[in-house]
């Protein structure tokens, strides 16, 4: 990686965690800027606008998403601990997302936020690879399309975890997520399967 990507990724890094922070409302580049102990000048250079910046911290965030799913599915752990796993590492990555500052960004960068709705649906394959996988070793039900029960699953994120949702039924996102992956889990897999779920469930507890 040469010196000006370097760069740029120090930047992303660091914005994200500040627009984690103070939210689009309150997030600006001078900010940025002194937290990175940066002239604006330079940031301005790779990103010649604070749409842009904003645009490609959220890019960030997706990549490493993205990596995480990809990494996951091709380990050879059991599929419904990679399952948990994803789930575990998104709860991670939205446990300090505001949902006043997510609805900011909603409403402030519309086309940003297509590109998140747009990113969860590419989600979808993977989450059918781990499904498929867990009904090939009987931990899934086999009288299910698993390609269909991704699609559905992956909609359902998409449609239900807007900002509004959360704000309007005072829930908290990482609350609701793992009744969530509960409701789905306890339908979708077996017997065999929701005890891989809850034994590994009470090691994670344990090492807390």
């Amino acid at each position: 990686m040469d010196k000006n990507e370097q760069s740029k990724n120090i930047i992303l890094e660091q914005g994200f965690e500040t627009f984690l922070k103070d939210g689009v409302k309150f997030f600006t580049v001078e900010t940025l800027a002194t937290n990175l102990r940066m002239s604006k000048k330079t940031i301005y250079k790779y990103f010649p606008t604070k749409e842009k910046l904003i645009e490609k911290i959220v890019g960030y965030f997706t990549g490493s998403v993205k990596h995480k799913f990809q990494s996951v599915v091709k380990s050879d752990e059991n599929p419904v601990i990679k399952f948990t796993m994803v789930m575990d590492f998104l709860m991670k990555k939205i446990g300090y997302l505001k949902m006043e500052n997510a609805m900011e960004l909603k409403i402030r960068y519309p086309q940003v936020w297509k590109k998140i709705e747009n990113f969860r649906l590419e989600l979808t394959q993977y989450i059918a690879d781990i499904f498929k996988e867990a009904q090939n070793k009987g931990l899934a039900k086999a009288d299910v399309d698993m390609e269909k029960v991704a699609i559905v699953y992956m909609n359902i994120v998409n449609n239900t975890f807007q900002p509004e949702f959360f704000l309007e039924n005072n829930l908290a996102p990482v609350d609701t997520i793992r009744l969530f992956v509960k409701m789905i889990t306890e339908g979708l897999f077996t017997q065999d399967g929701v005890a891989v779920m809850i034994e590994s469930s009470n090691v994670n507890n344990s090492n807390i």
